[in-house]
């Protein structure tokens, strides 16, 4: 597998699901061993995230210990277990999604797959647009900024992956 600095997510594809809710990953967001593993999670906005096992592991090592005494992390902790799934690209660089998942976010047949840097962002086509012009892009800019400043702000992050601020 890839190591952290070699698994980055750069581009954006449009893909058709096949007749078992398999889609192919671009080979350049596959490790050259085929031992690819990725998280599915729910994100906000009618998308879906897949994220590198090892960054899954990562973030949630470091609130383990606050999910035993915190009852929001808990919650947290078990909406994500319930409606995440594991997937794992076969030798072909295909993984298999969970087709409830996909339809929840108007996913049918075409499938576009973001590049996120350190994650994979998955929408129906029509459901994603990049911002456009200068704004666009200083908004997104002022945006990484932002969490930057608030990097170990881990429930902040945790209710961005639920969609709540």
């Amino acid at each position: 597998m890839k190591s952290d600095l070699d698994m980055l997510f750069l581009g954006e594809y449009e893909h058709s699901l096949d007749t078992q809710c398999r889609v192919s990953l671009p080979s350049d967001w596959r490790g050259k061993d085929g031992d690819t593993e990725l998280v599915l999670i729910p994100a906000p906005e009618k998308s879906l995230l897949l994220l590198p096992i090892s960054t899954f592991a990562e973030f949630f090592n470091k609130l383990k210990s606050q999910a035993i005494v915190n009852p929001r992390v808990q919650k947290a902790f078990a909406y994500l277990g319930a409606n995440s799934r594991r997937c794992r690209c076969d030798k072909q660089g295909r993984i298999a999604l969970d087709r409830g998942m996909l339809e929840r976010i108007g996913v049918t047949g075409a499938l576009k797959l973001i590049g996120a840097v350190t994650f994979i962002r998955l929408c129906a086509p029509g459901n994603w647009m990049l911002p456009e012009g200068d704004d666009g892009i200083e908004n997104c800019l002022a945006e990484i900024r932002e969490a930057g400043d608030n990097v170990n702000d881990l429930a902040g992050l945790l209710g961005g992956i639920l969609g709540k601020k």
